[in-house]
């Protein structure tokens, strides 16, 4: 039996919550594990100190070919520590797919440990690809997949998208589900679980990688299947919360309004949780709403991205200031929690511009506890993006290697189209912005003082202020207050 090993790298070493579902990895075992392939899945956020095991199982089991899924950033590094370990205790063909490689395939598949790289969904090509491999066949020709031929890239992308119904049941039994379920108090679950009903969505922010990859091509699986899915989910793991973990579970309002009365209808009784757009939702009839509420939807997650209008147009975003505004209020008005991202650092936006989403934010803040402000973020150019013509026309060059793209990071405001003085801006929102709501007063009144500063148009703390707080928190939290 011919034998496969998938991987995740590690995204976010400094992450300390539960990690993400590895979706990419079980929608790929499942079509090899109904071909009868032997699939072992190492998630590395999961699984740390996982080269042991891997060279043991290499050893062992001599897989045909390793999978790597990675998007841009510190994935990269980590998925290229994994692939020198495959290549020096193994011959495996190692193959990266994900995000990246979607977007770059002809520049990743150069690199000297990338053997295939998968453009797009690899539902159908990797399975298609493990198969020829295992059978000695030749692998030119499958749509999606790159690889080298004579020093040359040889490979064409796929034409349409998979249909998620023809798609097998994920094997669960390949991870240790307990890993991925968590415990969030603040919405009333002890045991959340994310699920994954549909794919792309039909909007062109520039800031987003789902339209180069997706086409803007939203699928989705039906109602009555979602329904079904989640009570088995519910039923096999006791999960008492849903987190509908996927690019624009709202797209359709029929839809959603579908699941949301098969919920109430099958006595599913869950609190469950999705991302939506502030522009969907300020349309949403009262009855709707109540019927989320019903259903057990207890908190939504939408992006605003920026409180000045001229940004808003610039990233394609197709929503304004006033609606947002008239969001917040109409979810807070639900009893439904919210929580509204942000961002900062985009081509040509203007310190007066940031000073308007600060503001925007405390706003938003000001309405109450209905409210949460999540942590700002930093454009960063990834490859792909629509808003790249405007960072190339500010000095930006896209990296010309695998490597270089590891130090893509969107919590770092070193951006080359911004000052020094607008990064230490972002970065001092960043650190004052979780605080403002910290359990603790000493550090809830430290943030208002800074904050106020910042909305005034002053820059903030310091950072040796950072460091001195930094260091209040570990005595405030070795003394237990």
């Amino acid at each position: 039996m011919a034998h496969v090993l998938l991987f995740r790298p590690i995204y976010d070493p400094r992450q300390q919550w539960a990690p993400t579902f590895p979706w990419a990895l079980l929608y790929l075992a499942a079509p090899l594990v109904e071909r009868g392939i032997e699939v072992d899945v190492v998630d590395e956020p999961c699984m740390p100190d996982y080269q042991a095991s891997v060279v043991k199982l290499l050893a062992e089991k001599r897989p045909v070919a390793v999978g790597v899924s990675s998007m841009t950033g510190e994935q990269i590094r980590y998925g290229l520590r994994f692939s020198r370990l495959v290549r020096e205790h193994s011959d495996a063909a190692i193959v990266w797919g994900g995000i990246h490689p979607s977007l770059l395939p002809e520049q990743t598949v150069r690199h000297e440990l990338v053997d295939y790289a998968v453009a797009g969904e690899g539902d159908a090509a990797f399975p298609e690809l493990v198969q020829r491999l295992a059978a000695g066949k030749e692998t030119t020709g499958i749509p999606g997949v790159f690889s080298m031929r004579e020093g040359r890239v040889q490979g064409v992308r796929q034409d349409g998208f998979v249909d998620m119904a023809s798609l097998p049941e994920l094997p669960y039994h390949l991870i240790d589900v307990e890993r991925y379920v968590q415990r969030r108090p603040e919405l009333g679950c002890a045991r959340l679980f994310e699920v994954c009903t549909s794919r792309g969505c039909p909007h062109h922010c520039g800031f987003c990688y789902v339209e180069s990859v997706h086409s803007s091509c939203w699928r989705h699986l039906g109602a009555g299947v979602v329904v079904e899915r989640i009570k088995d989910l519910v039923q096999r793991f006791e999960l008492d919360g849903i987190l509908f973990r996927e690019d624009n579970f709202f797209v359709s309002r029929k839809r959603v309004e579908a699941i949301a009365q098969g919920l109430i209808n099958e006595q599913v009784g869950i609190k469950w949780a999705g991302s939506c757009r502030v522009d969907y939702f300020a349309n949403y009839s009262p009855e709707f709403i109540d019927l989320l509420k019903r259903s057990g939807c207890v908190l939504l997650t939408f992006g605003v991205e920026s409180g000045s209008a001229r940004v808003l147009e610039l990233i394609r975003k197709e929503i304004t200031i006033d609606v947002a505004r008239e969001t917040a209020r109409k979810v807070c008005d639900s009893g439904i929690q919210g929580s509204y991202h942000f961002m900062a650092g985009l081509p040509s936006e203007t310190e007066d511009e940031f000073l308007q989403t600060c503001r925007l934010m405390d706003d938003l803040l000001g309405m109450g506890r209905c409210v949460n402000v999540r942590d700002l973020a930093v454009f960063t150019p990834y490859p792909g993006l629509g808003l790249l013509p405007e960072c190339r026309k500010l000095g930006y060059q896209e990296p010309e290697s695998l490597e270089a793209w590891t130090g893509m990071d969107w919590t770092d405001p070193a951006r080359p189209w911004l000052t020094p003085e607008q990064s230490r801006r972002i970065y001092n929102v960043q650190f004052v912005l979780p605080r403002l709501r910290h359990t603790n007063p000493l550090f809830r009144k430290w943030a208002r003082v800074h904050w106020n500063q910042i909305l005034e148009g002053k820059i903030g703390p310091t950072r040796l202020e950072h460091a001195a707080i930094a260091t209040l928190r570990k005595v405030v939290r070795g003394t237990g207050i």
